[in-house]
């Protein structure tokens, strides 16, 4: 009996807290406050319902990481009009006024990634160069927003920027010629 007792107190007093150090790794006094920011924001990936473009809030991490949830248009719009409480807009700030952005702007998010409306019912045409995918010289105007490929977010201050340049004539004239 006492042999069992014994390999039981070795093994918690021993060999458990070794491989607990190992399995959960702790960072002493980091005391750092863990900040995180929720933005509006975008992807060009089409969602499951139909829309050409998927509507987020974002929520980015101290340490980078990111949490993606997806959100409707109109509750997008409801949210950055503060009319609706969000996380990514708490003060209830009018971030159209503030970024001058017409709402409208977010159905002509699409063309950035088509040439032309994908679907049959609508003959539209888009600002890409390719059919469904934007030229490399259209790629690299998008990184500027964060956009790398199809499945990033643009979000934040640079998602309403961006939503800014397609409202400007001549911002989409030299994006088309990309």
């Amino acid at each position: 009996m006492k042999k069992i007792v014994l390999i039981i107190l070795f093994f918690n007093l021993v060999i458990s807290p070794a491989f607990s150090q190992i399995l959960v790794p702790k960072i002493k006094n980091d005391t750092t406050p863990q900040r995180i920011h929720y933005f509006f924001g975008f992807s060009l990936v089409p969602t499951p319902g139909g829309s050409l473009t998927t509507f987020a809030i974002v929520r980015e991490l101290r340490n980078g990481d990111k949490t993606i949830s997806a959100i409707s248009k109109s509750t997008l719009i409801l949210q950055a009009f503060g009319q609706q409480y969000s996380k990514a807009n708490p003060k209830k700030e009018n971030f159209f006024k503030k970024y001058k952005v017409n709402p409208a702007t977010l159905d002509e998010i699409w063309k950035l990634r088509y040439s032309q409306y994908p679907f049959k019912n609508k003959n539209e045409q888009g600002w890409a160069n390719k059919e469904s995918i934007p030229s490399i010289g259209q790629m690299n105007e998008l990184n500027k927003f964060g956009i790398y490929n199809m499945f990033d977010y643009c979000y934040g201050e640079k998602a309403f920027k961006l939503l800014q340049l397609i409202q400007n004539q001549s911002w989409v004239a030299n994006y088309k010629g990309l």
